[in-house]
């Protein structure tokens, strides 16, 4: 298999930077957290060619619950309406600003005023979904990996 961990350090970094249009945030988010569960399912089922060819949905769907928490399965299906959404229509439909906290608690982001309310909810929803990816469900199943994700969340700009 094609080693991507270069190409995700790179996303990462279009993800983090300024003045990024919401479709690229939500875009470039996606393609990293399908980039991770992608990794999950490779470490964890033994015949995955056929697995990784499945849509987007479908593979969460195969990972929840055993190896998905709730909170973060919640999460990742509100990225996946947004890209959807987006990618559809080039717009993201009215919706809370919530994102699922452990144990499922609903946390609903006050946004400051002056921020892109879009842009702000989308960057704190992928960097929660990828943190958990990474805390909960990619380094708890001992998932070997050649990407130190330590570097990709610290990336210099």
């Amino acid at each position: 298999m094609e080693d991507k961990s270069k190409d995700s350090r790179t996303l990462f970094s279009i993800l983090i930077g300024r003045n990024q249009h919401i479709l690229t945030i939500v875009i470039i988010g996606h393609l990293l957290v399908e980039y991770l569960i992608d990794k999950i399912i490779i470490a964890k089922f033994e015949k995955t060619n056929q697995i990784l060819k499945k849509r987007f949905s479908e593979k969460i769907d195969l990972l929840y619950p055993n190896w998905l928490p709730q909170s973060l399965y919640k999460n990742i299906k509100l990225l996946n309406k947004a890209r959807n959404e987006l990618a559809h229509s080039l717009g993201v439909d009215h919706h809370e600003f919530i994102i699922y906290m452990h144990h499922c608690d609903v946390k609903t982001l006050k946004i400051p005023s002056k921020k892109n309310k879009e842009k702000f909810y989308f960057r704190e929803l992928i960097n929660t979904i990828l943190f958990d990816l990474v805390n909960d469900s990619f380094y708890s199943l001992n998932i070997p990996n050649e990407l130190d994700l330590n570097t990709l969340f610290h990336s210099k700009k």
